[in-house]
C-alpha cells in the first residue's frame, strides 16, 4: 500500500485556473487513513505545556516527529516519505505541467534542469539558517491543529502563502463525533485587478470573491501550486471542544535567484512600516 498522497491522484483532476489545485475526497486509501487517524496523537501530545488558547494554529514539524521514538512509527515513517526525494521526484512529475506554465524560468532560477533538482527535509529556521539552503526543494510535513474553540471565528482569513513555497496540500483528520460547523477551506479569485497583503500575507476581502468550498470531511485532500494568485481561507468555527486536526505539507525554495517565485504586494503604509524595523533592528545590532 502506497504512502503517498498522490497514490489515487489523477493529473486529469488538476484545475487550472485562477491557479492550479486538485481537491480530492477520499485521498488515502481507506484502510492506511485508518491506521493513521487511530495513531493521531492526542492535542496534549501536540501541544504539551502550551496553553491551547481559542482557536490557535500549533504546528509540530517532520523534523520534531521524525527524531521522537514516542511518535507512532506509521506516522514516522509517512512523515519520512512526503520529504524524501522520491517524494519530490512524484511532485514534480504530477504537477510539472502546471509548475511550468507558471514558472517557465524555474530552471533558470534554480540553476540546474529539473531533472536535477534535490529536495530534503526541512530544519528548524526556514529560510534562516544554512540547512535550509542545503537542497533546491525543502520539504516539510506537520500535525496542525487548530485549538477547540470558545469564541466563534476564523483560525485564518483569505491570504496567500509565503513567495518562498512552490507547492502546498492540506489533508483532513476530522474526529469522529465532531458535530461543530465551519472550519471549510474556500479558494478565493480576484474581484479586480489590484489588491494588496499585510505583512502576515493576509489579503482584505472586498478584493476577493469564493470560488470553491473544500469542507472539512475526513481524508479530504486539496493541493496546489503555490502563485500570486493562491487565495485562501478558513471559514468561522462554532464553538466546541473538539480540535480541528490536518496534516501540512509543503516544499519551499530558499536559493532562489529571483529572491521568491513571486514579488510581495504591500500597502505604502506596510513597506514603510517594514523598512522601518529593518532600520531599528540595524541600529540595535
Amino acid at each position: 500500500m502506497s504512502l503517498s498522497i498522490l497514490s489515487r491522484l489523477d493529473r486529469g483532476e488538476i484545475v487550472d485556473e485562477p491557479f492550479p489545485y486538485l481537491h480530492r475526497e477520499e485521498a488515502l486509501d481507506p484502510l492506511l487513513y485508518a491506521e493513521l487517524a487511530g495513531a493521531y496523537p492526542s492535542l496534549r501530545q501536540l501541544l504539551g505545556d502550551r496553553p491551547p488558547g481559542n482557536n490557535q494554529l500549533f504546528n509540530v514539524a517532520a523534523y520534531q516527529v521524525m527524531d521522537d521514538p514516542a511518535m507512532p512509527a506509521i506516522w514516522r515513517e509517512f512523515f519520512a516519505y512526503h520529504c524524501s526525494a522520491a517524494f519530490l521526484k512524484e511532485v514534480l512529475a504530477f504537477w510539472g505541467k502546471a509548475i511550468d506554465a507558471e514558472y517557465p524560468q524555474l530552471a533558470d532560477w534554480l540553476g540546474k534542469p529539473l531533472s536535477q533538482v534535490r529536495g530534503a527535509r526541512r530544519a528548524a529556521g526556514k529560510d534562516k539558517t544554512e540547512a535550509n539552503r542545503s537542497a533546491d526543494v525543502m520539504l516539510d510535513v506537520q500535525f496542525s491543529v487548530n485549538t477547540p474553540v470558545t469564541e466563534v471565528g476564523t483560525v485564518r482569513v483569505p491570504h496567500i502563502d509565503n513567495p518562498w513555497k512552490l507547492f502546498a496540500a492540506l489533508l483532513y483528520f476530522r474526529m469522529p463525533g465532531d458535530d461543530s460547523t465551519g472550519g471549510d477551506l474556500l479558494l478565493y479569485r480576484l474581484t479586480g485587478k489590484h489588491f494588496h497583503h499585510d505583512a502576515q500575507m493576509n489579503v482584505p476581502e472586498h478584493f476577493l470573491q469564493p470560488f470553491h468550498t473544500v469542507s472539512y470531511r475526513p481524508n479530504a485532500l486539496i493541493m496546489w501550486v503555490n502563485t500570486w494568485r493562491s487565495f485562501h481561507g478558513v471559514t468561522p468555527r462554532s464553538v466546541t471542544e473538539v480540535p480541528r486536526r490536518y496534516i501540512n505539507f509543503l516544499g519551499e525554495c530558499y536559493g532562489l535567484s529571483t529572491g521568491g517565485f513571486f514579488p510581495k504586494r504591500r500597502t505604502l503604509a506596510g513597506r514603510a512600516r517594514s523598512s522601518l524595523r529593518r532600520l531599528v533592528g540595524a541600529r540595535d545590532v
